[in-house]
């Protein structure tokens, strides 16, 4: 179940240490976690990026660099919807589709991914409009679902996307003297490799400063994130 704002409430009055007295507002933490929200979300939606393949190639999303999806491999997940009422919802783990196709009868088709705007003139195309007959299809993304042209379509959307992450947990037993030991068996495991978890450790350091109200941390974990330093 994912966090309520009165856990990351909680949270912030956890790290800054100020939960006695009550320094930190409601409208306090309002501004500065959505500024921070705001900023996350466009890194996760992806910057565009100069041309790399010269001055007349077309733009590149973060997403589709290379490298990037190859530290997102391991979320990377091929999955497999099935298409009710003309619409496919979307995983609960869904952060990007990548590729979408459809399965009808053991035959796969291409779709052609459209925006909003483009739905009218889809649907009064006179050469290419949707069919199932001739196995011509279309999608129009929504929040927590695709939307398939024709709506008469019916079969499976396979969707090859990108998972959100999962939290990770340290789980433990407890030894005769009470006192907690590591239990792999009750943990959860990150996913990314290690260069990336160690990368991602430093930046947390930024957030133990806080807690610990050690600068030293949070200059180490901050100085690591901007260069990236070892």
């Amino acid at each position: 179940m994912s966090w309520s704002i009165n856990d990351i409430y909680n949270l912030t009055l956890f790290l800054t240490r100020k939960n006695q007295s009550g320094s930190i507002s409601a409208k306090d933490l309002f501004y500065e976690w959505n500024t921070e929200q705001n900023a996350y979300h466009s890194d996760l939606v992806g910057k565009w990026q100069a041309r790399n393949n010269g001055k007349t190639g077309t733009n590149t999303g973060l997403v589709l660099d290379e490298t990037v999806l190859t530290k997102l491999a391991p979320f990377t997940i091929p999955g497999q919807i099935t298409i009710a009422s003309g619409k496919a919802t979307k995983p609960s783990d869904f952060i990007y589709g990548l590729a979408r196709r459809i399965l009808v009868s053991g035959t796969e088709y291409l779709v052609n991914k459209i925006n909003h705007g483009q739905i009218y003139y889809v649907n009064n195309d006179v050469i290419d409009p949707p069919s199932v007959t001739n196995g011509k299809y279309y999608i129009v993304e929504y929040e927590n679902y695709y939307s398939i042209l024709p709506s008469s379509a019916t079969g499976t959307l396979n969707l090859d996307y990108i998972a959100a992450c999962e939290d990770v947990k340290w789980g433990y037993t407890y030894d005769s003297e009470g006192r907690q030991v590591y239990n792999s068996g009750t943990s959860v495991q990150p996913k990314w490799d290690t260069p990336t978890i160690i990368e991602i450790t430093k930046r947390a350091l930024t957030s133990l400063g806080v807690s610990f109200k050690d600068n030293d941390f949070q200059q180490f974990g901050k100085t690591n994130t901007i260069t990236g330093d070892s």
